[in-house]
């Protein structure tokens, strides 16, 4: 297998083989599934496993992807979305209740509003104790960043110019997926954003790559071979600013500034950054990027499991 790691925690964690290993595998099972015969054969991978999904924070594509991958492979699934169901109504910490988990199921995919709380469990549950850290406050959403990594992949991956436009202050999408692409050479990153929602300095610190921050959309935007959109984040709170969507938005006044062969990309859900015009345009590709979630998690799964294809 190609990583053999039972902890997905955060972007840094993958180095490039990883990535480009993991890239080939969800192809290939890709490939596997599109027979009935194959799609049979999948779901006896992990038939005797079971995983909980434990999701503290709204969620509806990183939810549902995790779990149809779950049923792809065979595996069990229980979920508690809402607490005030579970013993934490009745005072039991997150720690007890996570450590509760563990006795129950072989796999625990975490969604929290706490940047730290992921780190916190670590050292306390069992070394094979799997687990997927799905979203993690505004710090990291490292499976996001691998099947966004995928999708650039399958559009061609080096010599790359990416802009990450709107809300960067506290998307973590782009925190972790500007943590992957650094490790791919002469790709250059750009973080178009008012300077009130800008990337943090944590980032930029440990890029190697080269990459350029601006306010200015309309001037990079005709460079770009991939433009990575995101929404305002208003739900972390932290300032009453808004984006000013006239600046920092695609739609039918600025789509042919593009590139003919660009992508366009967004981790969703969209408001009112990307027009609904623009997805029927060849360069929207954030509706098969929604797709390849699904699919990318199948593969990390089963890399996790050290499940060896037949």
């Amino acid at each position: 297998m190609i990583i053999i790691n039972t902890r997905c925690i955060n972007s840094q964690q993958y180095s490039l083989e990883n990535l480009l290993n993991l890239c080939k595998l969800t192809d290939n099972i890709r490939n596997i599934a599109s027979t009935s015969k194959g799609l049979k054969y999948l779901k006896t991978i992990l038939s005797d496993k079971r995983a909980i999904l434990y999701f503290k924070q709204a969620s509806t594509r990183t939810f549902l992807s995790f779990q149809n991958a779950c049923y792809i492979l065979g595996i069990s699934t229980s979920e508690i979305r809402d607490t005030s169901t579970s013993s934490e109504i009745k005072g039991e910490t997150e720690l007890d209740a996570i450590k509760t988990f563990s006795q129950y199921v072989d796999l625990i995919i975490m969604r929290h509003p706490s940047s730290e709380f992921i780190y916190e469990i670590l050292d306390n549950l069992p070394n094979d104790m799997r687990i997927i850290n799905a979203g993690s406050g505004t710090n990291e959403h490292p499976t996001q960043a691998l099947l966004d990594f995928y999708t650039i992949w399958k559009y061609g991956l080096e010599n790359k110019k990416v802009a990450f436009v709107g809300d960067l202050l506290r998307g973590r999408t782009v925190r972790s997926l500007s943590l992957l692409l650094n490790k791919v050479n002469e790709t250059k990153l750009y973080f178009v954003s008012p300077d009130k929602f800008q990337i943090k300095d944590d980032i930029l610190k440990q890029l190697n790559v080269e990459y350029e921050v601006t306010e200015d959309f309309e001037k990079v935007l005709p460079d770009m071979d991939v433009v990575y959109m995101v929404r305002l984040q208003d739900e972390y709170g932290g300032t009453n600013e808004i984006i000013d969507t006239t600046k920092y938005s695609i739609n039918n006044s600025n789509i042919n500034k593009m590139k003919d062969d660009a992508i366009i990309l967004h981790p969703l859900p969209r408001r009112n950054e990307i027009s609904v015009e623009i997805d029927k345009d060849k360069r929207a590709k954030y509706w098969q990027q929604c797709e390849n979630g699904m699919w990318i998690r199948v593969a990390l799964i089963m890399d996790m499991f050290g499940v060896e294809i037949i």
